[in-house]
């Protein structure tokens, strides 16, 4: 397995030190730190979280039912669709099961869970970004070295946009990877975009830039956690993870994005299925 060595985002709540683009090192300011769900969020992530607090607290231990959509419909005023959301949050977040006619059945505690990411389709990364909490610690310049221009089809020294943060969870209590992004020079002020954007950052390109990603490949490495991202991730340094790599191509097959994210082995689950 490969051990990671390359600039990470930083621990909650202390400074970090991030690339520049002459490949010299400083320190920035911490990301804010992670806060309870506030009032005006959205009504299914209140009820998603009040039910996890309420798995937690043992009210609904594993093994149980939690209530019916049509019974939290009743419960907090909601529409069904809100319900079914919120729902839909736990089961991501691998608090629940659902199955058809059996209901929704807790499977574990917030401390034991594991995200699941479920992937049909391409459509399924932008409700992944949707659905989890980026958090950036650093958004800026860095220029390409060696290795990194041929993965890119770039040449050494040339000036990507490089972003980095932690993936939270879809309560945004606990961080999921470590990402890292690396997006094409082409992209004028994606900087500022990216900082007031809750989407998938392939859907705000093809959004903004009237580019279509047409293929996505993915690679998957098992890795062992080197001190910054297991500091990030809150886990002990040598912890097993899993790597998965994004590239994003246009139609003429020029990378567009490239996403580097790296999830502790016990927290992650990627699922994929493929129908012949």
């Amino acid at each position: 397995m490969n051990r990671r060595s390359t600039a990470t985002a930083a621990r909650p709540g202390g400074a970090r030190e991030t690339p520049t683009p002459g490949g010299s090192r400083k320190r920035v300011a911490p990301a804010p730190a992670v806060s309870a769900p506030a009032p005006d969020k959205p009504l299914y992530m209140r009820i998603a979280g009040e039910l996890t607090d309420a798995i937690a607290s043992g009210v609904y231990p594993v093994g149980a039912q939690l209530p019916t959509e049509l019974d939290l419909c009743e419960r907090f005023g909601v529409s069904r669709h809100t319900a079914r959301e919120a729902l839909r949050r736990l089961t991501s977040a691998g608090l629940v099961r659902r199955r058809q006619r059996a209901g929704t059945v807790v499977i574990a505690l917030p401390s034991d869970a594991r995200f699941v990411h479920e992937v049909h389709s391409l459509g399924d990364l932008q409700q992944y970004a949707r659905t989890t909490h980026l958090r950036f610690a650093y958004i800026g310049g860095i220029s390409l070295n060696k290795a990194q221009a041929a993965r890119f089809g770039a040449q050494p020294g040339d000036e990507w946009v490089y972003a980095t943060g932690l993936r939270l969870d879809p309560t945004g209590d606990w961080p999921i990877c470590v990402t890292r992004l690396y997006l094409n020079p082409a992209l004028t002020d994606i900087a500022d975009k990216l900082r007031n954007s809750r989407e998938a950052v392939y859907a705000l390109i093809e959004r903004e830039y009237r580019i279509t990603i047409a293929t996505v490949a993915q690679e998957f490495h098992g890795v062992v956690l080197d001190v910054h991202d297991a500091g990030n991730l809150g886990v002990p340094p040598g912890t097993s993870g899993l790597q998965v790599l994004r590239s994003y191509y246009d139609a003429g097959g020029r990378l567009i994005e490239y996403a580097d994210n790296v999830h502790p082995s016990d927290r992650f689950t990627y699922r994929m299925v493929l129908r012949k």
